[in-house]
């Protein structure tokens, strides 16, 4: 499998991911997602639209093949370069498969969103949001409890 498709895999599986998450919350209307954007300057990898309570927001989403701190570090600077060209209701938003306390603290630190595939996720969009902490029930396991499950409106 070339790079290029295994990648758009990853995208694909991480824009479901974003679906499944957003859906938990009645107040998120998903309006759109990409993935195949146009323009690879951005550097982004998924495009969302939402509506909450009728305000447009938009989740600009980087996917991470690793949630390691250093690596996320680098894409939440890469979300600050791209800050003068997006719009005033972006939020960026960090995707990995799993993302350490420490690299969700960056994500907390720099304002940014994140989700893994986990089911980890801290999505806010106004006085909306979405917080979510799994933790594994062994070691040897892939299989989660949920530690923490939070939706609502603040």
């Amino acid at each position: 499998m070339r790079v290029v498709d295994s990648m758009q895999v990853v995208r694909n599986r991480a824009a479901e991911a974003l679906k499944a998450a957003l859906h938990q919350v009645s107040q998120f209307k998903l309006k759109s997602i990409e993935t195949n954007l146009p323009n690879p300057d951005l550097k982004v990898d998924i495009l969302a639209q939402v509506d909450v309570h009728g305000r447009r927001h938009t989740l600009v989403c980087k996917v991470q093949a690793s949630g390691r701190p250093d690596h996320i570090l680098v894409a939440l600077k890469e979300f600050q370069s791209l800050a003068d060209r997006l719009d005033g209701n972006a939020m960026p938003v960090i995707i990995a498969p799993r993302l350490s306390d420490e690299a969700k603290a960056l994500c907390g630190a720099n304002k940014a969103c994140f989700l893994d595939l986990e089911g980890n996720a801290h999505l806010e969009l106004g006085e909306v949001f979405i917080i979510r902490s799994m933790r594994p029930r062994s070691a040897h396991t892939f299989t989660h409890d949920a530690d923490e499950a939070l939706a609502g409106v603040a």
